[in-house]
């Protein structure tokens, strides 16, 4: 599971917000836009609704990130998440989890890893279909 502490502060109508929440990356993944779902879902933890004029305030202010987990851990620096970069490897990662039970299955490998030909072949027949 890949988690990671998001914060955001902002100010609405003379009240300053400090909103924080651990968000589960692998959901927001999923989305085609995952920022904004973070966003979302930073609001929903913290009662503001996604039609609020909170929340067109909070969306404007840059997130701030801390405490990753799991692959998301490697691209989070200083209060940065490299999202690009991040989803670039969790793509990769899911269609890994995909090949390793066929690559075990047709051709008795249990770490594809040790096989960089072969799984840069199936990646390219998995990503061609």
């Amino acid at each position: 599971m890949n988690l990671v502490e998001a914060s955001v502060e902002f100010s609405f109508k003379g009240k300053i917000y400090a909103l924080s929440a651990v968000i589960e990356l692998d959901q927001c993944m999923r989305s085609e836009d995952p920022l904004p779902e973070i966003y979302r879902r930073l609001a929903a933890e913290n009662g503001i609704g996604v039609h609020s004029y909170e929340f067109d305030m909070m969306i404007m202010e840059p997130l701030s990130f801390h405490h990753a987990s799991g692959l998301a851990e490697a691209f989070v620096h200083d209060g940065n998440f490299d999202i690009e970069a991040f989803r670039k490897a969790w793509l990769e990662q899911q269609v890994i989890e995909i090949l390793k039970p066929i690559a075990k299955q047709y051709l008795d490998i249990d770490d594809l890893d040790q096989h960089p030909r072969i799984k840069a072949a199936l990646i390219a027949a998995y990503q061609a279909s």
